[in-house]
């Protein structure tokens, strides 16, 4: 399984913001947040800073960290207002106690130690803080994707790269965390033509991670099953969103 450079995905990363709708996802978030306002919130994997510029306004401060250089400068233009720095989310570059939020959208299943991260976290988080993760949980056999279907290894590697939500609440307690909850944040159905496919690039290797933690010749070989098929491209997803709490 190939690791995802990020710095190569990042100019067409945004697409996949116009081809779905993450209404769900933001709702989890805004609830997260509250309606307060007088809070200091940081998200770990920021991206492009699409999470971070839907907060302006509805936060006193916000704060974004990732690994990637290209990322991030995207990032800065998205979320101008946002404190943005470069590191690792296993070692996260602040002073203990500096948030009362954290948050991680589609981003735990890069990081290489989610147990280094989940401690740093609790270390980071002040007393009555919360932590949110948002991400797939291939594991509970609900999900169908074109993706698993032509490309298996993507499953294979899905399933080693994202935890069970039942893992992911006992790693957040072994950390300290209390009271994790996991809901249903997002559900994301869709079908599109083949040729539709290819014109929006959906089926380059570049569009996600999924396809690009797989070996050269995995893609090729399910590329050319796709070329000699051309089916409507169907995917039916869940996002499941966990939420636990700093005593």
């Amino acid at each position: 399984m190939r690791t995802v450079d990020y710095d190569l995905v990042a100019a067409a990363y945004d697409k996949r913001y116009e081809r779905n709708r993450y209404d769900g996802v933001q709702a989890c978030l805004h609830r997260f947040v509250g309606a307060g306002g007088d809070i200091e919130v940081v998200e770990i994997g920021c991206g492009t800073g699409h999470w971070l510029a839907d907060l302006h306004g509805r936060v006193r401060t916000v704060a974004g960290l990732d690994l990637s250089s290209a990322m991030l400068r995207r990032a800065r233009t998205a979320a101008p207002s946002a404190y943005i720095v470069r590191g690792r989310a296993e070692q996260l570059p602040w002073a203990s106690s500096g948030f009362d939020r954290m948050f991680c959208i589609n981003a735990l299943h890069h990081f290489t130690d989610r147990d280094a991260f989940m401690l740093d976290a609790r270390r980071v988080l002040r007393p009555g803080g919360g932590i949110l993760i948002v991400g797939l949980d291939p594991h509970t056999g609900l999900d169908s994707w074109w993706i698993y279907e032509y490309f298996p290894a993507a499953l294979q590697a899905d399933l080693a790269r994202f935890p069970p939500a039942a893992a992911l609440r006992a790693q957040l307690r072994a950390a300290g965390f209390s009271e994790p909850v996991t809901e249903l944040a997002q559900h994301i159905p869709a079908a599109v033509p083949f040729a539709a496919a290819v014109e929006s690039g959906i089926v380059d290797r570049h569009a996600t991670s999924g396809l690009m933690v797989l070996s050269d010749a995995e893609y090729e070989q399910g590329l050319q099953r796709l070329r000699a098929d051309q089916p409507i491209l169907r995917a039916d997803l869940r996002l499941y969103a966990t939420v636990a709490t700093v005593s």
